[in-house]
This record gives structure tokens, C-alpha cells and sequence, in this order.
């Protein structure tokens, strides 16, 4: 690999010129100083060699004064980029994101002011980000909390008939579970935002691993009459085996919780080279072009009303734990046609896939 020594190399040339420019007008302006003294009389000439040191410390002391004068001067002016540089971090440090600067001259300092200028804009989505976390899950928290603590204190009034207490604990019991679920959401996605890397990684076969995500809920399926299309083939692949298994569920439980009775949900799996595809196809209430382009964004719900259960979290979990394994996930709907969520993963090496 090539060593980059462009932008040291001219950051030494500038200090080399500037140093180089200050000591010319220190001597030519020492020397101009000298040799006016010396015409009016303020100084003597040296009348033998002998006294040739005193008028060289003479001489000395002349252009060192000279020289530190003109630094004084005009020093501050190749500084004055650095300056403006460390102002503006000061200020991103005390929380002002919206820092910028434009140094043009020499042209690193336009790539330093380039760079800097993109920290602070990726600074300001980041916060931006986390404000808006904070206000979701705030506003996702507080609803049920006051769902649970309303209804608690009808509950404790009395004076309610066997069917009303029985359907304010089922509210209680319901709004319960919904702070559960964003609990256990937000630790899993909080846990897979912190990895770098992926742990506990083995072989496995993902066709296998949908199928049991089925079953685990067959319960809701057989609720609503759905059938299933299985297009599955024996797939292998290195991963976290429960990080993956949070991802088919997810998309598994999306698909029936939006498919009418009686419907069907298709899951298929295809083959492609070191790589292998699954897509989970639901033909219920679809979405339009806004949901699809922000339904992976956290605390997102297509259902504004949130007449549906769901807490926004599941497909920004899902979009993590796919990127953590250097996959993609996508998705393909149109309204009332229904909807796809489409997978690709690197399969294992040498692996045969069999129908």
C-alpha cells in the first residue's frame, strides 16, 4: 500500500517558507537598522579587530530584537486558521452541532474544513437521532402507564359489575404485557446497537430454523385460518443462531398480524453465489411509498393509530441483526396488495442446498 505524505509534506513546505520569509525581513530590516545607526553616529564602527565582538553582540542584539518584534507582528497570522479551528471545537464540545468553518487557505486547511464540517453534521443526525429516541419512547412508555393506572383506580372504587372488572383487568393485563415487550425490545436492540462484531457464531440451517419459528407460533396463525406456502430449501450459514431466530419471528409475526382470516403467508428461500435470499410475503393490508421508507426507523408504525399491537422496535432490531451478519433486508409493497420483506445473507462455504 501506498504511504500518503502529500498533505505532511506541504504542511512542512508552508512552515519551511514562513520561517524562511521571517528570517530575510529580520536580516534585511536588522541590517537597514545597523546601517542607519552607523551613518548617524548612534554607533561606531569597529576601529581595529580587536573590537569586533563588542560590535557583533551589538549587531546580535539588534536583529534579535528585530526578529522577535516582526514575529510578534506577523506571526499570528499563519496561526490564525488554528484559532478559528480550536474555537469551533470548543463549541461542538459544549453541544453546539451546527459548528461550522471555512478556512480556504492552503488547501489542506479547505479539506480540514470540509471534514470537520461533516463530523459535526453526522454529530447533529446522532443527536437528532437520540432526542427522538428519547421522545418515543417516552410517549410509547407513558400510554399504557396511564391505561394501567386508570383503570386500577376503578378498579380499587368498586361498584363495578363482575363483567367490567373482568374487562379492565383484561385491559391491565394486555397494556402489561405492551410495556413487557418494549421493555424486552429495547434491551435487544440497545444489546445489538453496542455490537461490533458478531458472537456466538455456528453453523446452521436457516430453512430448519424458519420452520421452527413457525410452529412457535402456530397459535396466532390458527387464530386467523392462515396457511402457510413453504418454498424452503436446506440453507447453511455462520451466525448467531438467537439473533437470526429474533429476525424470522418478527417478520413471521408482522406477516400474520397484518393478513386477514383465511389468507395465506409465503416464505421462500433462493439460492444465489455466496449468497442466499428469503422472502416472507404476506397479502394483507400492504403499505404506501412513506411506510415503506420509513418502516425500518425506530418507534415507526404504519398504523398511526395504533390500533395494532407493536412498538415500532421490531424492524429497526430486525435491520441491525441482518447488517451485524453483512446482510440487507428490503421491502416490496404495495397497498391493499400486500407486502415482502426480502432477506440476503452470505451463505457457509461449500455448502449443498437440496429441495
Amino acid at each position: 500500500m501506498k504511504k500518503q505524505t502529500g498533505f505532511p509534506t506541504n504542511i512542512v513546505l508552508l512552515s519551511t517558507g514562513i520561517i524562511f520569509i521571517l528570517l530575510t525581513l529580520t536580516m534585511f530590516i536588522s541590517n537597514a537598522v545597523i546601517i542607519f545607526l552607523l551613518e548617524h553616529g548612534i554607533m561606531n564602527r569597529p576601529p581595529h579587530p580587536g573590537s569586533l565582538l563588542p560590535f557583533l553582540l551589538r549587531t546580535g542584539i539588534i536583529s534579535i530584537l528585530t526578529g522577535t518584534i516582526l514575529t510578534l507582528c506577523i506571526g499570528h497570522f499563519p496561526l490564525r486558521p488554528l484559532y478559528t479551528f480550536m474555537q469551533a471545537i470548543h463549541s461542538v464540545s459544549e453541544g453546539n452541532f451546527q459548528t461550522k468553518i471555512y478556512l480556504e487557505h492552503p488547501k489542506e486547511f479547505r479539506e480540514l474544513s470540509r471534514c470537520f464540517n461533516k463530523m459535526t453534521e453526522e454529530l447533529a443526525g446522532i443527536e437528532m437521532l437520540r432526542s427522538d429516541f428519547i421522545n418515543n419512547f417516552s410517549h410509547e412508555f407513558k400510554t399504557p402507564m396511564v391505561s394501567i393506572l386508570g383503570f386500577a383506580k376503578l378498579l380499587k372504587k368498586g361498584n363495578l359489575t363482575d363483567m367490567e372488572q373482568e374487562e379492565y383487568l383484561d385491559i391491565i393485563i394486555e397494556e402489561a404485557k405492551r410495556l413487557t415487550a418494549l421493555s424486552a425490545n429495547v434491551l435487544s436492540l440497545s444489546k445489538v446497537e453496542s455490537m461490533s462484531l458478531l458472537t456466538e457464531s455456528v453453523n446452521f440451517n436457516v430453512g430448519e430454523q424458519i420452520r421452527e419459528c413457525v410452529v412457535l407460533l402456530e397459535k396466532k396463525w390458527t387464530e386467523k385460518e392462515i396457511s402457510f406456502d413453504f418454498h424452503l430449501i436446506e440453507q447453511k450459514m455462520k451466525g448467531n443462531k438467537q439473533l437470526l431466530k429474533q429476525v424470522w419471528t418478527n417478520l413471521i409475526d408482522n406477516a400474520i398480524k397484518f393478513s386477514p382470516a383465511k389468507s395465506r403467508i409465503s416464505l421462500s428461500m433462493t439460492q444465489h453465489s455466496g449468497s442466499f435470499t428469503i422472502a416472507v410475503t404476506d397479502y394483507g393490508c400492504g403499505m404506501d411509498e412513506k411506510t415503506q421508507h420509513n418502516i425500518f426507523d425506530k418507534f415507526y408504525q404504519g398504523d398511526s393509530s395504533h390500533s395494532s399491537e407493536g412498538n415500532g422496535l421490531g424492524l429497526a432490531l430486525v435491520k441491525k441483526i441482518v447488517e451485524l451478519h453483512h446482510g440487507t433486508i428490503t421491502v416490496q409493497s404495495q397497498p391493499l396488495q400486500g407486502s415482502s420483506f426480502i432477506v440476503t445473507l452470505p451463505a457457509a462455504p461449500n455448502t449443498d442446498s437440496r429441495e
